[in-house]
């Protein structure tokens, strides 16, 4: 017992002996660590995320603070935390916040390691709206009239940042007009300004529309929402008026119009003019016009584009303005073929008449299919389609040919047509000529390789749409009969048809021409 009383009293001793080891409390420069941390702020997180030490933020962004510290973030450290314009923030390496208070705002990290050093790194944000640009006040106000193009003109507005007071600059233009007939020549002005107000010294032209637009940025560079976009009109010389006006061509690219305005109180005071309009630069001024009422009248060198007719005042001293007129194509080609049927004879080449009244149908905008699926070679010249058929082509049963034009003004039609059996398996009359006193034998010879049954057979006379002969045939593929040439025209067109009880029909069209007989030979 003594022996294990004297084991624990030593044990103790030398327990008592590690705890106040004076040794342990000694800087030991080897135990120091080199630390260092780097702050930085994104916009999102990820590896596309860009991290920078200062930027600028709409009110209610939420910003990502980062945090990195080297050599790691597991080195002993009694306290660490984020200050943001020198209050406490947050107690995180990382964290983010939404930005609610406009203005500017500095972010701090600090880090106190285990002996007591302190560490910083800091941040800066700028935090604000978008400026509101008042659009609805400003002068000169929209569509202002009589401006003196020889005095100075006072161009004013307003803009502000919500929530703190920033300098705002303005991005001004001014320019002048262009239209179809008369280009402006005014040199633009383009410029940047720290007042809300600008003013032009020199002269502008006369009976001319003027655009402007404004849109403000405040000193942290954010771009308002609003844009001001106003137009006023400089005035003439006395007595006169000017018509400015917008002519909607819709979807074609250029068309030659003629306009004439006929003063409705005097048949000989008549104002023409010819120009041309397109799709990028549809609007016209006529100036210099008599003050009085008149009918505007409209049209184009294009048939489908029909006629604009209005009554209209020129007012003196000012611009008239037309803005809803239509000028508009809406018809689409026509397609038809030269025989004037839809159902065609096989032939090496096809021909179609394809016109438009807008006369803007080019040879890439016309195209022919085979079942929609090959495009055919094709010759387009003077409104006349011109399709070419290879041996390939032919077929035993019907085909469908499809022409597709548009023209200028994007109006597309599609037209079908059916191309006849041109594998033929039965043999039949060709173009025949006979006397008046002589007998027509008609024959059919059939012999499909399909032992397809015969339903019918018939002789039908194209010219007069009347049927000759027509036969059912149970039994036996083929047929004969003569008939007297004197029942017959001088000349007619002729079809022989056979028809299979399984619906397929096949046919074949030939000249029947019959001369009247010699003297003598009676």
């Amino acid at each position: 017992m003594k022996f294990i009383r004297m084991s624990f009293i030593v044990a103790m001793a030398y327990l008592l002996q590690s705890c106040f080891n004076s040794d342990d409390y000694i800087f030991n420069e080897s135990d120091a660590t080199s630390i260092i941390i780097q702050a930085s702020l994104a916009r999102s997180l990820g590896e596309s995320a860009s991290n920078v030490k200062a930027d600028t933020f709409h009110i209610n962004d939420t910003v990502y603070f980062q945090t990195t510290v080297s050599p790691n973030k597991i080195i002993k450290v009694q306290d660490y935390h984020w200050l943001m314009d020198g209050k406490y923030c947050a107690s995180e390496y990382n964290f983010k916040k939404e930005l609610s208070d406009p203005g500017y705002h500095k972010f701090k990290f600090v880090l106190k390691d285990y002996f007591g050093d302190m560490h910083y790194d800091s941040l800066e944000v700028w935090v604000s709206d978008n400026p509101v640009l008042n659009d609805s006040v400003f002068t000169p106000a929209d569509g202002t009239q009589a401006i003196d193009p020889y005095e100075s003109i006072y161009f004013t507005w307003s803009a502000k940042t919500e929530g703190i007071k920033l300098a705002h600059y303005y991005h001004f233009l001014l320019s002048e007009q262009s239209f179809a007939n008369a280009e402006s020549k005014f040199t633009t002005i383009d410029t940047i300004l720290n007042e809300p107000h600008f003013t032009y010294h020199n002269k502008l032209n006369p009976f001319k529309k003027y655009n402007w637009t404004v849109q403000a940025f405040n000193e942290y560079n954010f771009a308002s929402a609003q844009k001001i976009q106003s137009s006023f009109f400089t005035k003439g010389f006395p007595g006169e008026g000017s018509l400015q006006a917008k002519v909607d061509i819709g979807q074609a690219s250029t068309t030659p119009i003629r306009i004439a305005l006929q003063d409705k109180s005097n048949s000989e005071k008549r104002f023409d003019y010819n120009l041309k309009l397109s799709s990028t630069n549809n609007e016209i001024s006529l100036d210099a016009i008599p003050a009085g009422k008149y009918q505007l009248n409209i049209q184009s060198d294009y048939a489908d584009f029909g006629t604009i007719q209005k009554d209209i005042t020129i007012n003196d001293g000012f611009v008239t303005t037309e803005n809803d007129l239509k000028l508009i194509d809406t018809i689409a080609p026509i397609i038809t073929s030269t025989t004037g049927q839809d159902t065609l004879d096989f032939a090496d080449t096809l021909r179609f008449i394809v016109k438009d009244g807008s006369r803007t149908i080019t040879h890439s905008s016309v195209k022919a299919y085979l079942e929609n699926e090959t495009a055919l070679e094709k010759d387009y010249t003077d409104s006349v389609l011109t399709v070419v058929l290879k041996e390939t082509d032919k077929s035993w049963t019907y085909r469908v040919l499809t022409v597709s034009a548009s023209d200028g003004s994007k109006n597309v039609s599609n037209k079908s047509f059916y191309i006849l059996p041109s594998t033929l398996w039965f043999t039949t009359n060709n173009d025949t000529t006979i006397t008046n006193d002589a007998l027509i034998k008609f024959f059919i010879q059939e012999n499909n390789p399909y032992g397809f049954a015969i339903d019918s057979l018939k002789f039908f006379n194209v010219t007069k749409n009347k049927t000759i002969i027509s036969v059912s045939r149970s039994e036996g593929k083929s047929f004969t009969a003569e008939l007297e040439a004197s029942l017959f025209d001088a000349e007619q067109t002729i079809k022989s048809i056979v028809i299979y009880k399984n619906g397929l029909q096949q046919s074949k069209t030939w000249k029947l021409y019959v001369k009247p007989a010699k003297k003598g030979e009676e």
